[in-house]
């Protein structure tokens, strides 16, 4: 039963995680002027240690013009931050890349 409990609270940690990414990447992508008919949808895999989450994530949409998005991140989510690489894509063009996405933070307490 208790792994049922901690299964349960690492995927409210994922949900929180991806929901903090796709926040990131929507801001990176209206930053560069393309705006998102759908998306982004991220799916994390990311393991808790401590106070924070580390591993990575994939994120996809679709730009209102049609064209894919997708985003990459490997890094680092706490409540001081996100740290890591986060790449954004259109069409497979890197529209943006950095290493400490601003505005991002996941609170990882119990």
């Amino acid at each position: 039963m208790l792994t049922a409990c901690s299964e349960e609270l690492d995927q409210g940690f994922n949900d929180l995680a991806a929901t903090a990414l796709e926040d990131a990447v929507a801001r990176q992508l209206s930053d560069a002027g393309v705006a998102l008919e759908s998306g982004p949808d991220c799916t994390t895999d990311l393991n808790r240690d401590g106070t924070s989450l580390s591993g990575d994530a994939n994120c996809t949409g679709t730009a209102v013009d049609g064209r894919d998005v997708r985003a990459e991140f490997d890094g680092t989510l706490s409540s001081s931050g996100c740290t890591g690489s986060l790449g954004v894509f259109v069409d497979d063009e890197a529209i943006a890349q950095v290493d400490e996405i601003p505005d991002c933070s996941v609170n990882v307490t119990f």
